[in-house]
């Protein structure tokens, strides 16, 4: 059980990350400082660098969390043996449920280390094999479309369900764009599915 010690790191830590999302919503994550961040997050400068160096790095562990969420997502569907499609409703659901978030990392107020860890997620999800230059073009240009699907999604109020964005996704990803086009113009999107990659 955490100790009221633990309690207080989390939560310094849940209000400095907040902080900075608000931050990003109007500043680019090298324009913000320390002394903002300790404004709004009601602390002292002591305080921030006992968690943390730089802004950065509070940006950085909020992108670990993100990963660490979204691979165990991965890991729990890998088990089930679920359908791709599932995995990825779950991670739109994610990120549906952390939409100012995501709003904000994937705007031009974020950083590239989010593009990065995208790129590495989705080369996992998928089993391009790592290491080759090839691979990791398709890696990058599957997350790149990935990630503007994603930013168009969470900007609309009426936002279509996270299965049905998910089956469209997962047409693009293992079928290519000109099936998905026609998939999505028929709207039978959800009856193709394939199953993740499983650990060897």
């Amino acid at each position: 059980m955490p100790n009221a010690e633990d309690r207080r790191v989390k939560m310094t830590k849940k209000i400095l990350k907040e902080a900075l999302i608000d931050s990003m919503h109007t500043k680019p994550l090298h324009e913000i400082s320390i002394k903002r961040l300790c404004e709004l997050a009601d602390i002292n400068r002591s305080t921030f660098y006992h968690h943390y160096d730089s802004p950065v790095d509070l940006y950085n562990d909020i992108i670990n969390d993100i990963s660490k969420d979204v691979n165990q997502i991965i890991g729990k569907h890998r088990s089930l043996r679920s359908s791709n499609t599932d995995v990825i409703a779950e991670m739109l659901t994610y990120a549906e449920n952390n939409r100012e978030l995501f709003l904000v990392l994937l705007s031009d107020k974020g950083n590239i280390s989010i593009g990065e860890r995208l790129t590495r997620i989705v080369g996992n999800f998928i089993g391009y094999e790592s290491g080759t230059e090839l691979s990791m073009y398709c890696a990058q240009f599957i997350s790149a479309g990935v990630a503007n699907i994603l930013w168009l999604w969470l900007n609309k109020e009426n936002r279509l369900p996270p299965k049905e964005v998910a089956g469209l996704i997962t047409t693009i990803m293992m079928q290519g764009v000109k099936r998905a086009v026609l998939f999505s113009e028929k709207d039978n999107i959800l009856n193709n599915d394939f199953h993740p990659k499983k650990e060897q």
